[in-house]
């Protein structure tokens, strides 16, 4: 999927284009000032940079652009400045002088998805440029590799760029707290002994290995050279290992696991090793790399204890194990994709997941994308599509509502004959792929009228999944932000002041899970100690608390749950009821009649919530 990072300090239209965007399915990060952006830029991979001009507080967007475009990293990602206030050629020549790409006229969405597709497409054929440059140097690299085969790796400070060309030596998964869950066959040898159910502070001792892994909670990609000592007859050997923080496991018990990939360092690369050996150290690394998979997506990670998460999770579990469609129905952001994850890495199918979002290119890119051809192949001959890169696996089509109707006339000629013939090509493929599917509307009345293959939702949906929106199951937010906290918080006592816990029951969630994902990971990184304080979420939140009547304060602070103690008897759920009961009858100017038809709820019934939650 697409990364966009929207850098605007507007709510207004951080609202108004963050849903824009994510109905043509992008993924959407949201900065509010200038600062903050760059940082964001810094920290994580985009596709593309909207920046408004006008940002009120700190550096404006032409200082904002200039400065990306200065980060070597980033500096061909696209810009696009955002500005109601562009007057004159000046503004314009001024933009493209910092560096931007194009313009768009804040508030007008009638030419953002021409625009994005557009700067999108232009980082596409830079990637793809970028990524024949690399596979150039790496012929080239090798091939000095062949002529010298007594060469070592450096062991310097450069190990690290150079270790992560080679495939690695071992691999290992790890609790946080250092304990071995399983290592394969490379591992074992690198370390000179079993490495199953022992702690890492045994398999290397006086190495700063062991305190890598415990605080590798969010970062991926933190590393460290180690000595592993003399051991049986075995020589010393210096290692390079790279950690890699999976989720937290979502039953809450034990710790979050790490993967570790381990290098050799010392080991000469021989050009008498054959590929045999290479092929086998692969299937056995991809192997244990499922295995954590399998460990992070399963049933039981769909937090919550609503009837509705009880009876998704055993009906995942029963059509895990089934090779028919599944449609999984839900608003933007309640997890459709987890859930597809959970169906794949739950059942037995021994082929990759594939993901592939059908609203983020054109109908011919699209069509590529699923089918292959050979337009904007990497290597001679054709590019392999989604179809045959999944075959013996899952495909998730995401947002598949939006997928053109002579596509799905195609995809569904696919599932029914097993078979794929690539663009522009007549050579027909075998293929063996079990289909999911995401949506947000309901597909058999998008058929009914006229605006989706009637053959294909039937096809879909014999196999549904519902996904309702967080507020209507509001009592799943504690178990789903418990499992937040404990995944981004630095300290390991977090939790939730009651203010804090008492605003985010309050609050509607319109971006459901993925938002309360968001707001607790923003929360984590302003929190300056173990306890999340109102004042570390963001905006919309203290709005929401100013807006709302204050409870009386005092009560103890939440350890580890949203809720607070039995002393300050105060639960999300009640929170968020009594949330309700004051919107509706702002929305109604105090007709409590009005208020209970607008919540579909009886008038003895909304008098009697009244009273409980003592609202005159």
């Amino acid at each position: 999927m697409k990364r966009i990072l929207l850098i605007e300090d507007d709510v207004g239209a951080q609202l108004l284009y963050r849903n824009r965007l994510t109905d043509l399915g992008y993924q959407v990060v949201v900065s509010a000032t200038g600062a903050m952006g760059l940082m964001e830029a810094r920290s994580a991979p985009f596709d593309l940079f909207l920046v408004d001009i006008g940002l009120g507080t700190g550096i404006d967007g032409y200082e904002v652009c200039r400065r990306l475009k200065a980060i070597p990293e980033i500096h061909g990602v696209p810009v696009v400045l955002i500005s109601g206030l562009v007057r004159a050629q000046e503004d314009l020549h001024r933009g493209y002088e910092v560096g931007c790409q194009s313009f768009l006229v804040k508030g007008d969405l009638m030419l953002l998805e021409d625009v994005v597709r557009a700067m999108l497409r232009i980082k596409s054929l830079q990637d793809d440029l970028a990524m024949q440059n690399r596979l150039l140097e790496e012929r080239n690299r090798r091939s000095q590799v062949e002529k010298s085969p007594g060469a070592e790796l450096d062991p310097s400070g450069s190990l690290g760029r150079d270790a992560r060309l080679n495939r690695p030596d071992g691999v290992l998964l790890v609790d946080g707290e250092g304990l071995v869950c399983t290592g394969d066959r490379g591992a074992r040898d690198l370390f000179g002994q079993e490495t199953e159910g022992r702690h890492l502070a045994l398999l290397a001792p006086d190495s700063r290995l062991e305190a890598i892994v415990r605080n590798a909670r969010t970062e991926a990609g933190t590393s460290i050279r180690f000595e592993v000592s003399e051991r049986a007859g075995r020589s010393a050997r210096a290692l390079f290992a790279s950690v890699y923080p999976l989720r937290p496991q979502p039953d809450g018990a034990g710790t979050a696991l790490r993967i570790v990939i381990l290098f050799d360092a010392t080991r000469q690369r021989h050009a008498a090793e054959g590929p045999c050996g290479d092929e086998e150290l692969a299937l056995r690394q991809r192997a244990l790399l499922v295995e954590a998979a399998r460990e992070v997506f399963r049933p039981a990670a769909l937090l919550g204890s609503s009837a509705t998460i009880r009876e998704l999770r055993a009906r995942v579990a029963r059509a895990a194990n089934t090779d028919q469609p599944v449609l999984v129905r839900g608003p933007s952001g309640s997890g459709k994709g987890f859930v597809a994850r959970c169906l794949h890495f739950s059942g037995a199918r021994p082929g990759p997941f594939v993901a592939v979002a059908c609203g983020g290119s054109d109908v011919r890119e699209l069509e590529l994308e699923l089918f292959g051809g050979g337009k904007g192949a990497q290597e001679p001959g054709e590019r392999s599509g989604a179809f045959q890169l999944t075959s013996g696996g899952t495909l998730f089509l995401q947002d598949v509502e939006r997928l053109p109707g002579r596509l799905q006339e195609r995809v569904l000629e696919t599932l029914v004959q097993r078979q794929v013939r690539r663009q522009d090509s007549t050579t027909v493929e075998r293929v063996d792929v079990r289909l999911v599917a995401g949506t947000r509307i309901d597909l058999e009345r998008a058929a009914l009228q006229g605006e989706f293959s009637p053959k294909l939702a039937r096809r879909l949906a014999a196999e549904t999944l519902v996904l309702t929106a967080l507020q209507d199951r509001a009592q799943d937010i504690d178990a789903l932000a418990q499992h937040f906290l404990a995944r981004y918080s630095r300290f390991e006592d977090a939790r939730f002041s009651v203010d804090a816990a008492w605003v985010l029951g309050q609050y509607a969630w319109p971006d459901n899970v993925r938002e309360l994902e968001r707001t607790v990971q923003c929360a984590c990184e302003a929190a300056q100690t173990s306890e999340i304080q109102l004042a570390d979420l963001p905006q919309p939140f203290l709005d929401l608390h100013r807006a709302q009547p204050r409870r009386s304060s005092g009560a103890a602070p939440v350890q580890l749950r949203l809720h607070s103690s039995a002393d300050a008897k105060v639960s999300l759920l009640d929170a968020y009821e009594k949330g309700a009961l004051l919107h509706a009858l702002s929305l109604t100017s105090g007709d409590k009649l009005a208020a209970a038809r607008l919540l579909e709820v009886g008038k003895s019934t909304f008098y009697r919530k009244l009273k409980l939650h003592g609202i005159a």
